[in-house]
């Protein structure tokens, strides 16, 4: 259905967005990233203690006694296996040491050349199933993962195998110091498994560990929540919609111009930046070389559809904290990017995806700033993209297959009627076939006696999202602040509280979508999709 876009002030805009906030994406140790390296910790410590006599003394975690016993645990494993054990080897010592593998990556070559005083380095050649040893220099840089996959591939050569270990084992053990973290945390961690309180103990040491590989892995990626919600909407991946960050340069492309530019990846964030986005610098000719940092859009709509360029440009801030350094950078590489953008496309139209606590507290200034831009059409939160982001698509004349089912559920269902719903909407003849057309190719929507009818496995969330509609339409902001919510379906994209009464929501959407009273008419159909709307939080009942 066709949603209004209001003419509401900033200071009732950041309003709604205080009460539709979504404070931070989950915990740490809910993600599966954690879950995986917890595992593997628990696995590491166990197999050390098995043969320290569960850590009973600290000298028995000597850098050779630890490496001995890990070659031993991968003979008979494959090299891949033998990886995994050696890797997780890797994770323990790096977090009882508060040592990195991006220090340790450029120390350790000099470690092997100066302290183990070694002149060459293994080289590995494979040739199909053989494997050959030869040496040469000693790199200048030596991750973690090469090092020991190194020492996996060594299956066949154990004197290496056990050399090259013992030296990764004793680079990281370096000290007195060290052995006695590593002892200190395994004593305890055998000591507590009689509480059964073992792995409370490493919980804060693995968050600490995994939350800046999370952070960029997008563990609870606020790009894929919206992914999820465009496909709700029947929208298709690589074709509606992007699947990753669109740099400036495809953008001009899919604008229709070929600019000259030279694109650079900036530096990562930090890693307890809980910031999701990446970011690009791009040198652009234009009277001369002329450096412009930018940053590259999370979702350009529509995508790669026939017919259209894009219309609709997000970029994606969640920040569950205070990421002020790498937020107000981004906030001054806003204007950049969108002025490129509106040099080719003068009627593009900028959404910010903002949302977090971090927007809530220190960063609420940006998020004001932001906002307040004169070309911000609109932002959307989580929680609310499913009234904003729609109606900055239906602004456009961007048909979705939802708004064509829809139009079936509110028509009598013949394809006149659909159309004729349609077209009254606004939307151009040209995009009503486009979108119908693909909506019966795509299986979504299909002909019956000459009616078209939303398929069984769309009909449930198209409903849902017509009450949705129906309360953004008709619903109303309290008339005085002392009107009670009770008894309502509140909604975002119209100011804080706005709603209908659910009563009157069920009378309305009946008077909408007629076809529809059979199911609206059974209260456990009707309660099952408010539910289903408050669950997913794209309401709430009050």
């Amino acid at each position: 259905m066709k949603l209004t876009i209001p003419k509401i002030s900033l200071d009732i805009q950041l309003l709604e967005f205080d009460v539709w906030i979504t404070p931070s994406l989950g915990e740490i140790r809910d993600t599966e990233k954690f879950k995986e390296q917890m595992e593997a910790v628990v696995n590491t410590f166990e197999a050390i203690g098995s043969v320290t006599d569960k850590f009973k003394d600290v000298k028995d975690c000597h850098p050779i006694a630890i490496a001995d016993t890990f070659i031993d645990l991968t003979r008979g494993k494959t090299e891949e296996e033998a990886g995994t054990i050696l890797g997780a080897l890797a994770s323990v010592l790096y977090l009882v040491t508060g040592k990195s593998d991006n220090n340790a990556k450029c120390q350790l070559p000099l470690f092997l050349r100066d302290k183990a005083r070694w002149d060459t380095f293994p080289v590995i050649r494979r040739r199909k199933e053989a494997v050959s040893l030869a040496s040469g220099p000693i790199p200048r840089e030596l991750k973690a993962e090469k090092y020991l996959g190194l020492v996996a591939a060594l299956r066949t050569h154990p004197d290496h195998q056990k050399r090259l270990l013992e030296q990764f084992v004793s680079f990281l053990l370096n000290d007195d110091a060290c052995v006695s973290q590593l002892w200190s945390i395994g004593y305890s961690y055998f000591m507590l498994k009689g509480f059964k309180k073992e792995r409370d103990l490493l919980t804060p040491l693995v968050v600490f560990q995994v939350r800046g590989s999370v952070a960029a892995s997008g563990g609870h990626d606020p790009e894929e929540l919206l992914r999820t919600r465009l496909a709700e909407w029947g929208l298709q991946a690589g074709v509606d919609y992007n699947t990753s960050d669109v740099v400036l340069t495809e953008v001009l492309k899919l604008l229709g111009t070929t600019p000259v530019v030279e694109e650079v990846q900036a530096e990562p964030a930090d890693d307890d930046d809980e910031e999701r986005e990446k970011k690009v610098e791009v040198t652009q000719e234009e009277e001369g070389k002329v450096k412009v940092k930018t940053r590259a859009y999370d979702f350009i709509l529509p995508y790669q559809v026939s017919g259209w360029k894009p219309k609709v440009f997000i970029q994606s801030q969640f920040y569950a904290g205070d990421s002020g350094s790498v937020s107000h950078k981004n906030v001054d590489q806003t204007s950049t990017s969108r002025k490129t953008v509106q040099d080719i496309l003068a009627n593009a139209r900028f959404v910010e995806y903002v949302d977090g606590a971090g927007y809530f507290s220190t960063l609420n200034r940006d998020l004001k700033h932001l906002l307040n831009m004169t070309n911000t059409a609109s932002f959307i939160q989580v929680r609310s993209a499913a009234v904003r982001l729609r109606r900055e698509l239906q602004h456009v004349g961007f048909l979705t297959p939802l708004e064509v089912e829809h139009a079936i559920f509110r028509s009598d269902g013949s394809p006149a009627a659909v159309r004729k719903v349609l077209k009254d909407e606004g939307y151009a003849d040209v995009e009503i076939e486009r979108s119908i057309g693909d909506c019966a190719r795509r299986g979504l929507v299909v002909t019956d006696r000459g009616k078209l009818t939303v398929t069984a496995t769309r009909r449930d969330v198209a409903r849902r999202y017509l009450l949705l509609d129906v309360a953004a339409r008709l619903g109303a902001a309290p008339a005085t602040p002392s009107e009670k919510l009770a008894g309502c379906l509140l909604v975002p994209g119209y100011g804080p509280f706005h709603g209908i009464k659910l009563d009157q929501l069920v009378t309305e959407a009946i008077r909408v979508a007629p076809s529809l009273k059979g199911d609206l008419d059974q209260s456990q159909i009707m309660l099952a999709d408010i539910r289903w709307l408050c669950e997913q939080e794209l309401a709430m009942s009050s």
